[in-house]
């Protein structure tokens, strides 16, 4: 069994688990596409009186992560499950390469609070309503997603097949966080669109806080030097006056449990989103501020 096996295993078990009711409905999946390309998908909604409200996030943990608001409609009477993306949060693809194709679905649900899963064909539009790429959605609850990845992760653990080296490299909690939280990683940078004229930027330690030191700078200006992260918040107010604003985290120190992570919350207006950094000593990764 090869890591590149095991891998892709975890990954395709999006489309392999059944739905348990939770306040905020949310399922992992993937989108795959008519040249047979997979990519990890996962929604967030809520639902009221029949209005869909939330936000899906594509190629999770991929080079081209993107977030993008939903909103839609779930009708009791004849199954019918609708939600369409229709404005973008953030991405990691370059916005140079804005043409963004967005996801239009259309589908047969049992029950919100009873459907075990869903899955069936979408159409995508650009935003100028032009058709772009169709394809095919293949969902599941996330609950039941991370305990099916835990579940290989044990047995991953018991095999004799797997070398010990493999077994190092895998654990359930990296797999769920890479399946459902964005991470910004060496060299990489996260497009956030901004809506307002004042952003609040957060950093802090949302685990053990094991002395991970940064250099923060915005626009290329050191805000904070040799900065050893704590668990409570470090906000750095930001005035959006110029199209891009490049918030950059360097990597000084690993602290006693590599890698050196931040938590990263951006604060927009009624609008937070929500990213952390993993990066080796001397590594550096960007959010850009962009203004809309």
């Amino acid at each position: 069994m090869t890591f590149k096996y095991i891998l892709f295993s975890i990954a395709f078990l999006f489309c392999c688990s059944s739905f348990s009711q939770t306040e905020t409905y949310e399922y992992l999946g993937v989108i795959k596409l008519n040249d047979s390309a997979f990519i990890p998908y996962k929604l967030a909604f809520e639902e009221l009186d029949g209005k869909i409200e939330g936000f899906s996030v594509a190629d999770l943990g991929g080079k081209h992560e993107t977030k993008s608001n939903i909103i839609g409609n779930f009708n009791q009477e004849d199954k019918t499950f609708t939600f369409k993306e229709y404005d973008i949060v953030y991405t990691k693809s370059p916005i140079t390469e804005l043409d963004m194709c967005l996801v239009n679905f259309k589908g047969k649900m049992r029950n919100l609070n009873k459907s075990k899963a869903f899955s069936g064909d979408f159409k995508g539009f650009y935003p100028d309503e032009s058709a772009c790429l169709n394809g095919m959605i293949i969902m599941s609850a996330s609950d039941q997603v991370k305990e099916r990845i835990e579940k290989m992760d044990r047995k991953i653990q018991k095999s004799k097949k797997v070398s010990q080296e493999i077994k190092d490299k895998i654990s359930a909690k990296r797999a769920v966080d890479t399946l459902t939280m964005s991470i910004v990683k060496k060299d990489e940078n996260l497009n956030i669109f901004t809506k307002t004229k004042k952003v609040m930027v957060s950093i802090y330690d949302s685990g053990k806080v094991d002395n991970d030191r940064i250099n923060l700078y915005v626009d290329d200006v050191l805000v904070l030097g040799d900065y050893s992260i704590e668990k409570t918040k470090k906000q750095i107010p930001i005035d959006i006056t110029k199209p891009l604003t490049v918030v950059r985290v360097e990597a000084l120190d690993e602290g006693t449990s590599a890698p050196n992570t931040v938590k990263v919350e951006i604060q927009d207006g009624p609008s937070l989103i929500t990213t952390r950094t993993s990066l080796k000593t001397g590594e550096k990764a960007e959010l850009t501020l962009v203004k809309q």
